[in-house]
């Protein structure tokens, strides 16, 4: 591909706001070259790329309308900071199926007890921080979300 015809398409890619696709040309293009992958195949795999840091973005997005406290994850829980907690109840909980039964989870209690050590890591989850959890369908449970 001739320097011309490679601006051109970068400043295309760029046009249309496709800023990761546009960054990963010059080694995809190697790689086409070097290994001869189909024409969907090569596309595919751009487009990929492009999907990967939108998908990043957004969780970023996310993470700072949240204004969640900590970006603690389900794995970083601590059962012992609160030993009157049903360990059964949080393991069903870190399923996600009340999301996709639309059910309502509340945490009541006085200051400082633990309500917030509680769900932050649910939040991060649905939010896409923490470890991936699927919905009682074995659905991404922040499709289910509304903006």
């Amino acid at each position: 591909m001739t320097e011309h015809r490679y601006q051109q398409l970068r400043g295309h890619l760029h046009y249309l706001k496709l800023a990761a696709v546009a960054d990963a040309l010059a080694p995809a293009l190697e790689h086409a070259e070097r290994e001869h992958p189909g024409y969907t195949e090569f596309l595919g795999a751009l487009m990929k790329t492009e999907v990967d840091a939108t998908e990043q973005r957004r969780l970023q997005g996310r993470l700072r309308f949240s204004k969640l406290p900590a970006r603690k994850t389900l794995e970083q829980f601590d059962h012992d900071a609160q030993p009157s907690l049903d360990r059964r109840m949080i393991d069903e909980l870190a399923t996600l199926r009340f999301i996709a039964e639309k059910a309502n989870v509340l945490l009541i209690g006085p200051p400082g007890v633990g309500k917030t050590h509680c769900e932050t890591p649910f939040r991060n989850v649905v939010l896409g921080v923490g470890q991936a959890g699927a919905g009682g369908d074995g659905s991404d449970p922040k499709d289910s979300l509304t903006p």
